[in-house]
């Protein structure tokens, strides 16, 4: 193993991971238009501008309807935020605030006027006036019936928003407040702004109980969910953790390189984020005060807002633009070049899809992502899973050296993992019927295990050496296993051998039966693949691969597709003994292939790190999925065909939901409702697409 682990290291050198682009073979001759509009797509692509990308490739389809561009249309649509709605007003948007509930959203500014505006509909349903100035802060109570705001010059205002009533002005900051936020228990109230003081107040009476000062402006304050410490960020460049109870300061926080702009508790109070000036991101240990992670953007950051549970957040900067990141890695998402000019206020809804963002040019806008999430991505997993096999819908196996694991995404598109057997694993396989799972160990054995209660149904021992490859036939009365350099074949009713298939020089890597059962591929590391008479036990036909081969697949109409090292994916038509299609001509090595449940798609895992949609059974080139290092080693559809799960040697797991990308939007001659939906218009003397 150590040897061949370094054989691929060294192979892994020579090749690098492509992103969402077509492949360097097709060349055929394109519209100009088309190709300009794609080629813009692809740079949007690259810098997660998904919007823009759904644009251009949809602008690309209307010259020419190729494959590269259906597939990045559908990608970035997929991917891309929604502008619900948009609202303009005199000045700009400072403050903005969604209710715990996340129906209703507050809104303030230069014009000191809340507004509460109802998020699905984007009617306002109340209208809050009287404020002496500019309003830079405002916050809902945790039960939504209050509604706190606060400008210049410091007062701060509390109201009931449904009767349109002041419940209370509480003054005691000596100029403009930037930050308010309630305790859990709505019965007190932080504020902070430019006097330098974080103070404290009670929601009862009005009075201030508590007072802390720093040593510039307090941009930003926020409660623990224990509601006995308060979090608050300045220009001082330091965050500072409050103790409530001992009235004293708990942490402070130092290491940004600029003013920090923003703060917040995680849900469990165990962690705090804030944000710079200095285009930093950092999260840090609440209750040790210890750095846990640093994020750098590519922008200087004016406002962040980050859910509850630290794994997203949205960053507002001073371009204009808005991004949706990562906060588990710092990745960015999506980027949306939303406001002309400075962005000035950001939130977050509970619900973790919904977001606002306020700018100085005088516009609110509200944005939503995609309700089911286009793809999850597992970093870190166990070990690096070297084959996949998916038993039923959002559910997958996986094998590797750490043993056979489970794996399941839920409909928000988290993914949860059990062990099954800590035995070694080298090749899965699933009964059509997806009740029975064989699997192959590193020692030697072939296990047949019941799907759904995870229990073991029988063991054949097969060789003292690796199972690479398996399949149930499509009746699921034979399971064919790779053994030594022999195919053998069991009957699963009686757990006997009742064939041994021989002819190869070398371990068979990949098997497949037709549709009908009568026949079976083996691709072996022989350079060879076979195709064998199942009921005789006779080889038909012997096809020379030029290398090993690592993967086969039957199409629903009798052709074979193999694939393997230094070689193209060829679709075989086995009548004929010749190859009907090549594809990826140009490989150093593809390790798994995948045909979609509807036979229109095949996906690829290679070496490079690549994962590759091919059309057939033309063999276009679709496009890539992105994101993963390494060699992927397997790919696997659920039946069907909403989700394909692909596994790489960076121990990672990714699961694409596939079903969009399979059936992309029409091509459409009127873009201005897709741009629309997207905050975007078209600008004919230009040539380019600007914000609606």
């Amino acid at each position: 193993m150590r040897v061949r682990s370094c054989w691929w290291v060294l192979v892994l050198l020579t090749v690098s991971c492509a992103g969402l682009r077509p492949a360097p073979e097709e060349v055929a001759p394109r519209d100009a238009r088309s190709e300009l509009f794609r080629a813009r797509g692809d740079a949007a692509v690259e810098t997660r501008q998904w919007a823009l990308a759904s644009g251009c490739f949809a602008a690309a389809r209307q010259a020419e309807d190729s494959p590269t561009a259906r597939w990045g249309q559908a990608w970035a649509t997929a991917r891309a935020s929604a502008l619900r709605w948009a609202k303009t007003f005199e000045g700009s948007v400072l403050a903005l605030s969604f209710s715990p509930d996340g129906r209703l959203l507050a809104s303030g500014g230069h014009d000191a006027i809340v507004r509460v505006w109802d998020v699905a509909t984007g009617t306002q349903v109340a209208e809050l006036k009287g404020h002496e100035a500019e309003l830079h802060a405002v916050a809902f109570s945790p039960d939504g019936r209050w509604l706190a705001a606060a400008g210049r010059p410091g007062a701060l205002w509390l109201w009931d928003w449904k009767e349109g009533r002041r419940v209370a002005l509480l003054s005691g900051h000596a100029d403009v407040v930037l930050g308010l936020a309630f305790s859990p228990d709505g019965e007190r109230l932080a504020s902070g702004g430019l006097d330098r003081t974080v103070r404290v107040w009670s929601v009862r009476d009005g009075a201030e109980v508590l007072r802390f000062t720093h040593d510039d402006i307090v941009s930003a304050v926020a409660f623990a969910p224990d509601g006995g410490r308060v979090v608050s960020s300045g220009l001082d460049r330091t965050a500072r953790v409050w103790d409530l109870v001992e009235r004293r300061e708990l942490r402070r926080l130092t290491g940004h390189g600029g003013k920090v702009t923003s703060c917040a508790f995680s849900a469990d109070g165990e962690r705090v984020m804030t944000a710079s000036s200095d285009r930093a991101l950092r999260l840090w240990d609440a209750r040790t005060g210890a750095l846990l992670d640093v994020q750098r953007n590519t922008g200087e950051l004016s406002v962040v807002a980050i859910d509850a549970r630290f794994q997203q957040f949205v960053q507002g900067g001073w371009e204009g633009r808005v991004q949706w990141v990562d906060a588990r890695g710092g990745e960015v998402l999506e980027r949306l070049d939303a406001h002309r000019t400075f962005v000035m206020s950001v939130a977050l809804s509970p619900d973790g899809r919904t977001f606002a963002s306020g700018g100085m040019d005088g516009v609110l806008k509200v944005w939503s992502r995609p309700e089911v999430p286009p793809d999850v991505l597992l970093r870190e997993a166990p070990a690096w899973m070297e084959v996949l096999a998916s038993v039923g819908p959002g559910a997958f196996v996986s094998g590797g050296e750490d043993g056979l694991r489970r794996w399941s995404v839920s409909p928000s598109g988290e993914l949860h993992s059990r062990l099954e057997t800590p035995d070694a694993v080298g090749a899965v396989a699933v009964s059509r019927d997806r009740r029975l799972l064989a699997v192959g160990t590193l020692k030697g054995e072939v296990q047949v295990r019941d799907v759904r209660s995870g229990g073991q149904v029988m063991v054949m021992p097969a060789a003292p050496e690796s199972i690479r490859a398996l399949a149930f036939s499509p009746d699921g009365a034979l399971l064919a296993a790779g053994v030594g350099q022999d195919v053998v074949l069991w009957s699963l009713a009686s757990a006997t051998e009742v064939a041994r298939l021989t002819g190869h020089t070398g371990k068979p890597w990949a098997l497949a039966f037709d549709a009908t059962g009568q026949r079976l591929a083996s691709g072996a590391a022989d350079h060879t693949v076979r195709v064998w008479d199942v009921a005789r036990g006779t080889s038909q036909r012997v096809l020379e691969a030029g290398d090993r081969v690592r993967a086969v697949a039957f199409l629903a109409s009798g052709a074979l597709l193999t694939a393997g090292m230094r070689q193209p994916i060829r679709l075989w038509s086995l009548e004929e003994g010749r190859v009907l299609t090549s594809m990826d001509e140009r490989t150093v090595g593809v390790l798994s292939l995948a045909v979609a449940p509807q036979g229109a798609l095949v996906v690829s895992g290679g070496v490079g790190g690549e994962v590759k949609v091919w059309r057939l059974p033309d063999g276009a080139f679709m496009g890539e999925v992105p994101g993963q290092q390494g060699f992927v080693a397997a790919v696997a559809f659920t039946p069907d065909g909403a989700w394909l799960a692909s596994a790489a040697s960076d121990r990672t797991l990714r699961l694409l939901r596939f079903d969009s990308m399979a059936q992309p939007p029409s091509v459409v001659t009127d873009l201005t409702p897709l741009l629309r939906r997207h905050g975007l218009s078209w600008d004919a003397r230009r040539g380019v697409f600007t914000l609606h």
